[in-house]
């Protein structure tokens, strides 16, 4: 019932917004609205360490309360903006539209809301670092060997830690990048109506990111690239909008949704780079002294939304921003670096399920860095630590799916757009894939080549389905367009039944179609598989031995326990556990060898460590008493206090 809370208060501020103009307009606002909410509740609560179920409960209720009076105030307008007309001829179009885009959604949906959070992140910090701030009333720094648990942008875990004291599970987890993808479909249509696309150009902007392979696994799961592509969105589309009307209060929205973009994942600032540095140059040329005003709000909205998390990132590492920068950073900045990791960026988008295709194209890619690039291929320093290129077999995992045809579309159309700037063509066009091919060198440029790729590009990908619709919709006539719509509504359905971790279905697709083993055993989906046995799809191997320590803790009515990790262990699955089979208990980290060692130890004694790392000595010591190992399997020792 509390869950409700949020999206009452949403639905209120959708129908006061969208009674004032378009209703996708609105959808963006009161996204807005509630994204301050998250944010300025969490940190005003997290101060007296004040967060809990309660303290959320209220604050929804007073925000709820205040958006329904406005609704209420508003009513007569709201139903005569509501009130039922014929749409004549586009009501075909919307029901052709609606129909497959409200079956994909409603069908992520379920498994959002089904499946238990699995991805490898989510075990080691998304959902770790929301059960550390449950567990400690706030979102202060603690000792941690996921040092990613406390200086990684926390938006989207802010918005996990409200669904979760609200409803008191992790059942909502997933929803929030749901969310995101939803707000994402109505964001883009509506950027292409502000393109100048016609009816049937915003319907298919909409299926173009609707139906992206990596948007519909990442939707049912609790990465942050869908969460980050829905705000560039709403960051995009207020651009446009003050480009029209340069008032403040538009600047204002822009600048609200810059600034969450920025709270929830670092990858903010290179794909919105080019968004910034346009309006930037706009207002200089065209506003000169008026755009003082605008500046300022652009500048100190994004700030004062970052300004907790950026102390507390100062505070304990003294940046602001992430520390592992120069990991992720090229090692030098040149044209070649640029090319090779443009290339080899692509190339993951277009992975097939045959072997001699994939091998054909890294065997390509490989002749491009030896013969026109004269750069390696696996460079060490424009390549992550560890990697070798290749190209991804067609992949159902949320890390590694590409997406073949929407790329293929953003590559073509967005030279079309400029090649029609040529011919006296929308100019507005030309100027956003500029804006898009930008984004996409500045990626390049700064963030070495890694594997995963594919899945960071996910807003790149949905910005530019504004672009393919209104170059498409241009010059193509409606039968095209809805061919192509239908194409990739039905290229899409793979990915909707059988996710690699979550699947809707209990069959396994044929291998011509998906190439990698079903990680979930045929039969089982997320509907009659154990939920336990989700949550360790990533790595079975340490279902039994985490099932054990929690059942070891629940006999010893143990509620705090200590955990010795490494920088990629994974924690969360504990926190379930434990509370699974005992009560409330908690985990902290300790013989912590990183900065944050010196932060505030909010849990108690520890009854028992678990070591978790590659070594497993016969004994620890630990707050002044040693702990002598129980048991251990699959790397994975129970130590008890002597």
């Amino acid at each position: 019932m509390f869950a409700a809370l949020p999206a009452i208060c949403f639905v209120a501020l959708l129908l006061f917004f969208g009674s004032r103009g378009d209703l996708r307009a609105g959808f963006l606002k009161a996204a807005v609205i509630c994204g301050f909410v998250v944010v300025a509740s969490t940190e005003v609560l997290s101060l007296p360490g004040l967060i809990s179920a309660p303290a959320l409960v209220a604050v929804w209720i007073l925000v709820a309360a205040v958006a329904v009076m406005l609704v209420w105030r508003d009513r007569a307008q709201i139903a005569q903006r509501l009130r039922v007309r014929s749409l004549g001829p586009s009501r075909r179009v919307l029901v052709a539209v609606g129909v497959p885009v409200g079956l994909i959604l409603a069908a992520t949906g379920v498994i959002a809301w089904s499946a238990p959070p699995n991805t490898y992140d989510s075990m080691t910090y998304h959902m770790a670092r929301v059960a550390h701030w449950v567990a400690d009333g706030t979102v202060a720094a603690y000792p941690t060997s996921v040092v990613r648990q406390l200086y990684y942008p926390p938006f989207a875990e802010y918005a996990v830690l409200h669904l979760q004291l609200l409803s008191g599970g992790d059942h909502l987890a997933n929803c929030v990048q749901w969310l995101s993808m939803f707000g994402s479909v109505a964001g883009v249509s509506l950027i292409a109506q502000q393109l100048g696309s016609p009816l049937n150009g915003q319907a298919l902007a909409a299926v173009v990111v609707a139906t992206l392979p990596m948007g519909i696994l990442q939707a049912t799961s609790t990465q942050t690239d869908y969460v980050l592509a829905f705000w560039l969105v709403c960051g995009v589309s207020f651009a446009l909008d003050f480009i029209a009307h340069p008032k403040p209060g538009a600047a204002g929205w822009f600048a609200s949704s810059l600034g969450f973009a920025m709270m929830t994942k670092g990858t903010a600032y290179v794909f919105a780079a080019p968004v910034v540095l346009l309006i930037g140059g706009w207002m200089v040329v065209r506003l000169r002294s008026r755009a003082l005003a605008p500046i300022v709000i652009m500048v100190s909205i994004p700030l004062a939304i970052n300004a907790g998390y950026y102390i507390r990132n100062e505070a304990i590492f003294h940046s602001p921003l992430a520390t592992d920068a120069g990991d992720l950073a090229n090692a030098r900045f040149d044209p070649q670096v640029t090319l090779s990791n443009v290339v080899r960026d692509t190339i993951l988008q277009f992975g097939t399920s045959n072997p001699n295709a994939n091998l054909f194209l890294e065997r390509g890619v490989a002749r491009v860095h030896s013969q026109l690039l004269h750069i390696g291929l696996n460079d060490p320093g424009t390549t992550w630590s560890g990697a070798t290129f290749h190209v991804n077999p067609l992949s159902f995992d949320e890390d590694y799916a590409g997406d073949p045809i929407q790329a293929l579309l953003a590559i073509v159309t967005g030279l079309a757009a400029i090649g029609l700037a040529f011919r006296r063509g929308p100019p507005l066009l030309a100027i956003y894939s500029i804006g898009l091919v930008v984004a996409l060198l500045v990626f390049a440029s700064y963030l070495r080549w890694q594997p995963w790729h594919a899945r960071l590009e996910l807003p790149l990908l949905v910005a530019s389905a504004p672009l393919s619709a209104a170059v498409i919709s241009r010059i193509a006539n409606t039968a095209t367009v809805t061919a192509l719509g239908a194409i990739l509504v039905l290229a899409a359905v793979p990915w909707v039944i059988d996710n690699q971790t979550r699947p809707l279905v209990g069959f396994a697709l044929p291998t011509a179609i998906n190439p990698q083993p079903r990680l979930v055993p045929t039969g089982e989906t997320i509907f009659n598989a154990s939920r336990n046995d989700l949550y360790f799809v990533k790595d079975p191997s340490l279902e039994a031995p985490y099932v054990r320590v929690a059942k070891q803790a629940a006999a010893q009515q143990c509620h705090e326990i200590a955990l010795r990790g490494g920088p990629d262990s994974w924690e969360y699955p504990f926190w379930v556990l434990t509370n699974e089979f005992g009560d409330n208990a908690r985990i902290d980290q300790v013989f912590v060898d990183n900065p944050s060692a010196g932060a505030t130890r909010f849990g108690s004694t520890p009854c028992m460590l678990v070591s978790v790392t590659s070594d497993q000595p016969s004994s620890m010591f630990l707050d002044g008493v040693e702990f002598a190992m129980s048991w251990s399997q699959d790397g994975v020792g129970l130590y008890q206090p002597r």
